[in-house]
């Protein structure tokens, strides 16, 4: 164990101790408790002329853990199932490494479980592999590039397991925002179909923890089995306990060859899944540990269940024998995202439904995008938004939106120009207030957000957050006071694209320590709306991605804040080839290039309770309008088939490489080639 120590505070003193210090000076005032130091003057009783001593209460103290070294050797599994061919141009796949590791992950090998795509023996398969590597690896091939020696491997007719030893001077330069490539360059199939990909690496991480217990647990299941699963109740643990690492001790009546499962924590606060877990092993018995995942231990509660999930391996039963658990006291995650408390304010239902609920009733939504975001314009207070170019809104626009097919707006705000200190100018908020009635009178769902104040003041470092949390907190504090009496039409949407504008990964995910504070970000944002009164208690609200990035690094660190009526908001230009005008092609490969990442989305959170909308995606004005149409129709209806629904960009620009435009917004006149995409692809 090591000497560290790791502070875990609660909720209560992250809140007391939140600092006005950043880019703007904040007026925010402190409600923290004074220490008990003041005076109390003692009172005299008519009955005794004693004096009575009051003792003074202990100060609150912070809960110190020890932090100790854990260390997982494990293979983490996805499913692709995709067949590539033996052609040249035909004969590579590249998946994004952020399904697989994490930032530190030491990466060892990869294996690729393939079939023969026409039932043809495979015999020796020849192929490469090649990955994504930092700048600073002297073992690159290219720039940021890695490419194998060509490899052959044994197979067993339609069936193969093709292993890539990474390179030792390679492994420690992985990044997980890069890519893995595996190409099939020869053998007697025409093609094969790439099943799973298992990722083998060590993972390594200092973890808070105040003690270790061992359970018995002795239950068994088979992998065939309706619910091959294994629950495992936490009340052994000691109350406010936090698992930080499982270690699950597994037994069966002969080897395993390769085990398949996942690990998994369940309370009402909610559940959470691993990716799939694979260890490859002859022995009939096998100990895997789980570095318990932030989203996880976000769930931690006293009803919480450990659960084993049994996939498959050469044994059709497996046993639990018993499981270990480090955790960690203090009611913190590792993850230092505050606990929600479980107070709300005292309101009246308000029949609100379910986020899911309104999800699924959004047909297809549109933006009013370049009007009240603009910023840095020559112009002042209201007059700003005609400051990129575009008329003032109107209710007739709305309405026309209305008309055309369209249930639901977004209006993207940018507040910081808008702010005396820490108060938003009343005529700003009076104007986004009439904007939004605009569409809300016209029975329209309405998305309001916090869009370009990211170009002007908000940054996810660590140095800035807390001057830059304490004006987020404000900015939410008022648009929440003014709209608190509106139904649950209206939806509130924290930030935009939270990230650090320039940097090198700005479109790439970012790094883990901004993803880390977009997180917090997130927290501070929904629990200032719980806490604002009014119909804010159950009013959905949206969360997003560090960039609203639906790179797989980025989608995978969201920790979606304990909350039943939120949604997650993804932008996914895309393909960007296309949608950027580089190529004026939309074709099939474009096509499985959106499913796969339509499918993404949904198991990473619609299949885990939490709707996802795309809140921005589009084409320029570069392909032809037929295309372009087909396009939105099959982007709009791919995702409507995952349950994920579309809001459309609209700049009011109609050609060239920002023409995201389809609506005239000065003759209120529609592309309706476009438009019959869309709506076609809405039904």
């Amino acid at each position: 164990m090591k000497k560290s120590l790791a502070i875990i505070l609660s909720a209560v003193l992250l809140a007391g101790m939140t600092s006005c210090s950043g880019k703007e000076s904040t007026s925010e005032s402190s409600e923290s408790s004074e220490s008990s130091e003041s005076s109390q003057d003692s009172e005299s009783s008519e009955a005794s002329a004693e004096e009575t001593t009051v003792p003074e209460t202990e100060p609150m103290t912070e809960h110190i853990s020890p932090t100790e070294t854990v260390t997982a050797s494990l293979g983490i599994q996805q499913t692709v199932d995709t067949t590539i061919e033996k052609t040249e141009g035909s004969n590579t796949i590249k998946l994004p490494l952020a399904d697989f590791m994490q930032e530190g992950d030491n990466v060892s090998s990869f294996t690729f479980v393939i079939y023969s795509a026409d039932d043809t023996n495979i015999g020796e398969f020849k192929g490469g592999c090649g990955i994504s590597v930092t700048s600073d690896c002297a073992a690159a091939t290219d720039e940021g590039w890695y490419q194998s020696e060509n490899f052959t491997a044994p197979t067993e007719g339609t069936y193969g397991e093709i292993t890539w030893n990474v390179p030792a001077d390679v492994s420690d330069f992985i990044s997980p925002s890069g890519e893995l490539l595996f190409g099939y360059w020869w053998g007697n199939a025409s093609s094969v179909r790439i099943e799973s990909v298992v990722c083998n690496l060590t993972r390594t991480s200092d973890i808070p923890c105040d003690g270790t217990v061992s359970q018995d647990v002795g239950e068994s299941v088979e992998y065939d089995d309706s619910d091959n699963t294994i629950r495992v109740k936490t009340d052994f643990l000691p109350e406010g306990a936090v698992p930080q690492a499982v270690t699950y001790n597994i037994s069966a009546a002969g080897g395993f060859g390769k085990f398949t499962g996942a690990f998994g924590y369940e309370s009402t606060l909610g559940y959470y899944q691993s990716a799939d877990v694979v260890s490859f092993t002859d022995s009939s018995s096998v100990s895997l540990t789980w570095i318990v995942d932030p989203q996880a231990k976000n769930y931690a509660a006293k009803d919480g269940e450990l659960v084993l999930g049994y996939w498959w391996s050469e044994q059709p039963s497996a046993t639990l024998d018993s499981v270990t658990v480090k955790y960690s006291l203090g009611g913190a995650t590792a993850s230092a995202v505050p606990e929600k408390t479980d107070e709300k304010p005292p309101v009246e239902s308000a029949g609100f439904r379910d986020s899911s609920e309104i999800v699924k009733d959004i047909k297809v939504g549109w933006n009013l995008g370049n009007s009240l975001d603009s910023y840095d314009t020559n112009k002042t207070g209201v007059a700003t938004e005609t400051g990129w170019g575009n008329p003032k809104t109107t209710e007739e626009l709305v309405k026309s939106v209305k008309d055309a097919g369209f249930n639901a707006i977004r209006v993207p705000v940018t507040w910081g120009e808008h702010m005396d200190g820490d108060t938003i100018q009343s005529e700003w908020l009076d104007r986004v207030q009439e904007v939004v009635d605009y569409a809300y009178n016209n029975d329209m769902y309405v998305i309001l957000n916090m869009h370009h104040d990211d170009y002007i003041w908000f940054n996810p470092t660590e140095a800035e957050y807390a001057g830059d949390s304490a004006k987020l907190k404000k900015i939410w504090e008022q648009v929440a006071a003014r709209f608190k009496d509106y139904g649950d039409r209206l939806i509130f949407e924290g930030m935009n694209e939270p990230r650090t504008v320039g940097s090198d990964n700005e479109w790439m995910g970012g790094t883990a320590a901004e993803r880390a504070v977009v997180n917090r970000y997130l927290q501070d944002f929904v629990d200032t709306v719980r806490a604002s009164g009014g119909n804010n208690a159950e009013r959905s609200l949206i969360v997003t991605a560090y960039g609203a990035c639906a790179e797989e690094v980025s989608m995978n660190d969201v920790i979606v804040p304990n909350d039943e009526h939120l949604i997650v908001s993804l932008h996914y230009y895309a393909p960007w080839k296309f949608s950027s005008g580089e190529s004026t092609t939309f074709g099939d490969a474009e096509k499985s290039e959106l499913d796969a990442k339509f499918d993404s989305m949904k198991k990473k959170f619609s299949d885990r309770g939490v709707p996802v909308v795309i809140g921005e995606f589009g084409c320029v004005g570069i392909a032809d309008d037929a295309t372009r149409a087909d396009y939105y129709r099959y982007y709009i209806s791919a995702a409507k088939a995952r349950g994920i629904k579309c809001f459309v960009w609209d700049n009011n620009v109609s050609k060239g490489k920002d023409g995201y435009g389809i609506l005239n917004r000065t003759s209120m006149t529609w592309n309706d080639t476009i438009l019959g995409g869309i709506i076609d692809g809405s039904k």
